[in-house]
C-alpha cells in the first residue's frame, strides 16, 4: 500500500506539471496562515481578564485595574489600558466624553491589523487558486489537443494533457476551498473581537464616571 500511494503521489505531481507545485506552495502557505491564525484566536483571552478590569475600575481602584490590564496580553485589555490611562483628568464631562473616545478608537485601530494578520493572505488564495488551476487547465487541454492533432497511434500524451488538466482543476479548488473558508471563519472572529473591544470600552467609560 505505502508504494501504491507513492506511485500515485508522483505519478500525480508529473501529470500535474510546474502549474501543480506553484499550487502546492499556495496551499503551504494557507495551512500555515490558518494554523498561525487559529493558536492566536485560541490564545486569547475567554472574557474573565476584562471582567477583572471592569471590577477593579468599578471599585475605584483605576490605577490597580491599569496595572493588570497592561500585564495581559490580549486585545481587549490593551484598548481598556489605553481608555483608562488615555483621557486623563475629567475636567468636564464632555470634554472627558471626546477625549475618551478619541482615545478608544485609536487604541481598536491599533489592534485592528494584528487581529486580522494574514487575512489578505487567505482571501488572495482563495481567489487567485482557482484561477491558476483553470490556466493548468487550458494548458493541459492544450497539450491533448497537440498530441491528438499529431496523428500518432500513441495515446500516452493525449491522456499526460487530460490528466494534467483535471489535476490542475483538482489542485486549485483544494487550495481555494480552505483558503476561503478560513478567511469567512477567522473573519467572523475577528469582528467578535472588535465589537467586544466597543462594548467592554463602553462599560469601562461607565464605570469611570
Amino acid at each position: 500500500m505505502p508504494g501504491i500511494m507513492e506511485f500515485t503521489w508522483s505519478m500525480m505531481i508529473q501529470a500535474g506539471g510546474p502549474v501543480l507545485i506553484l499550487l502546492i506552495f499556495f496551499l503551504l502557505a494557507a495551512l500555515v496562515a490558518i494554523t498561525e491564525r487559529w493558536m492566536y484566536f485560541k490564545n486569547l483571552d475567554r472574557g474573565k481578564e476584562q471582567e477583572e478590569i471592569l471590577r477593579l475600575v468599578s471599585g475605584g481602584k483605576p490605577s490597580e485595574a491599569l496595572s493588570y490590564a497592561r500585564s495581559v496580553r490580549s486585545p481587549v485589555a490593551y484598548v481598556l489600558a489605553e481608555c483608562i490611562s488615555g483621557p486623563g483628568e475629567k475636567s468636564g464631562e464632555a470634554a472627558f466624553a471626546d477625549r475618551f473616545e478619541e482615545v478608544k478608537s485609536r487604541a481598536i485601530a491599533e489592534k485592528v491589523p494584528e487581529l486580522e494578520r494574514f487575512f489578505t493572505l487567505l482571501a488572495t488564495l482563495g481567489s487567485v487558486s482557482p484561477f491558476i488551476g483553470l490556466l493548468g487547465t487550458v494548458f493541459g487541454i492544450i497539450r491533448a489537443f497537440v498530441e491528438l492533432g499529431g496523428g500518432g497511434r500513441d495515446l500516452s500524451g493525449l491522456n499526460a494533457g487530460i490528466a494534467e488538466a483535471l489535476v490542475a482543476t483538482a489542485a486549485g479548488l483544494v487550495v481555494a476551498i480552505p483558503a476561503t473558508f478560513a478567511y469567512n471563519f477567522l473573519k467572523k472572529k475577528a469582528e467578535a473581537y472588535i465589537l467586544s473591544m466597543e462594548v467592554q470600552a463602553s462599560r469601562l467609560k461607565e464605570a469611570l464616571r
